[in-house]
């Protein structure tokens, strides 16, 4: 039994890793598809998703969600800034170029998402 513990221990450990890995809780990995219609919400001070993938032409939509205040704009891949804006605001912005896109919400560090902007 002895010789078998640290098994059992490195395999639990294994599984939980494994199980936390799982599913798109918004927190980064790859890019989701976001459909036409489809909104990035503004929930718990994140973006969700924060990582999407769209076609270069595809409007895309991020709304508030919550009762703090928010803002979007491109650091870098693109040029846009939203201005501040509360809850149930939206902000839309259209890509015209293929490439990657980071952006923020300057009200609040660590508030970033990813868009993957592909050719049609």
């Amino acid at each position: 039994m002895r010789r078998l513990a640290p098994a059992l221990v490195l395999t639990s450990a294994i599984a939980l890793l494994a199980a936390g890995c799982g599913g798109d809780d918004g927190g980064g990995g790859s890019a989701q598809a976001l459909k036409a219609g489809d909104v990035i919400a503004m929930k718990s001070l994140r973006f969700k998703p924060d990582h999407v993938q769209v076609p270069v032409g595809q409007q895309i939509t991020w709304k508030n969600t919550e009762s703090v205040p928010h803002d979007v704009k491109a650091d870098s891949g693109a040029s846009f800034s939203s201005k501040t804006f509360g809850k149930d605001g939206t902000f839309t912005w259209t890509p015209a170029k293929a490439g990657t896109v980071k952006y923020e919400c300057t009200l609040h560090p660590g508030m970033e998402g990813t868009i993957d902007v592909v050719a049609r």
